[in-house]
């Protein structure tokens, strides 16, 4: 029997650009929350992995869980930098920044 040349695996692709938000100075983790959806067809999906790219001028942080009341990042990307998580498996992302309106971009598969 012939093969399809086709994965049986569905492929998922998620891409978002913009400024963190949030109130006051700082971007807050709950106000920059990420849910993981298929720009096809919105199917929410657990990532493979990510790319969180800062555009801005100050750190970004970024956590996996929702911040418990003081908990820390589990990463920062610094300004201009690029950072891939490769074998990163999650359904959001949370991000905060020292400075709200710094320019993100992220994307995960």
């Amino acid at each position: 029997m012939a093969g399809t040349q086709e994965t049986s695996i569905r492929s998922y692709n998620f891409f978002v650009a913009g400024p963190i938000t949030g109130a006051g100075v700082t971007g807050l983790y709950a106000e920059n929350v990420h849910e993981f959806v298929d720009v096809d067809d919105g199917t929410p999906f657990q990532s493979h992995s990510i790319i969180i790219a800062n555009d801005g001028a100050a750190d970004i942080a970024f956590r996996f869980t929702a911040d418990p009341g003081g908990g820390g990042p589990h990463g920062v990307v610094k300004p201009t930098e690029q950072l891939p998580l490769e074998f990163n498996r999650g359904r959001r992302i949370y991000l905060s920044g020292t400075v709200a309106g710094s320019a993100f971009r992220l994307w995960a598969w």
